[in-house]
């Protein structure tokens, strides 16, 4: 009879075991479809980034096309005054020296438009960050004495230093002849 007892014991636990193991299929199931979910989600989001990529290498060379574009748009009015005054060097040449200024200061501005400053010159502290020193001469110590090439900068970027002749701390001597200094300048 003890056989019997387990045998009729065994039967039991099975039948408890069904609901459990339902249960877990059940579980299973619910997992495999979040992580479906889940799968198809990050696909979206990826194909999403990628094209969002996409999007701003386009908006990037198209900024780009769009900023060259307006510079050569501001220049293209030196270009007019440089032909109207070879123009009318031809016809009269006095007035080429007032014709070329107007272009200069007219490219001045064309510049300053576009944020494009001139880097301080004579009289201007030596700064290694916006100067290029090409020489030394009598004068103060550490300042500007005369420049070669105008240096610019557009907002924080330097587009190209100053080439400038430097003081070097030395007065000038009495007995020197007073236009050989004002010559360099």
């Amino acid at each position: 009879m003890e056989n019997k007892e387990t045998v009729a014991e065994s039967p039991a636990p099975e039948t408890s075991e069904l609901p459990e193991l339902e249960r877990l299929r059940g579980e299973v199931e619910f997992l495999k479809a979040e992580l479906e979910a889940s799968k198809n989600k990050f696909l979206r989001l990826y194909a999403d980034f990628e094209n969002y990529k996409k999007r701003m290498v386009q908006e990037l060379e198209s900024a780009q096309r769009n900023g060259k574009f307006d510079a050569v748009r501001a220049l293209l009015g030196t270009l007019d005054d440089l032909e109207r005054a070879l123009g009318f060097a031809s016809v009269k040449p006095e007035d080429l020296i007032p014709g070329v200024r107007s272009v200069l200061e007219n490219f001045a501005r064309s510049l300053k438009g576009l944020g494009v400053e001139a880097v301080p010159g004579v009289g201007a502290e030596f700064d290694p960050r916006y100067h290029e020193a090409i020489g030394a001469v009598e004068g103060e110590e550490g300042k500007v004495m005369h420049v070669y090439q105008q240096g610019f900068r557009y907002g924080d970027l330097l587009v190209r230093p100053a080439r400038v002749v430097v003081g070097n701390g030395v007065k000038e001597a009495e007995g020197s002849e007073p236009g050989a200094h004002s010559e360099k300048n």
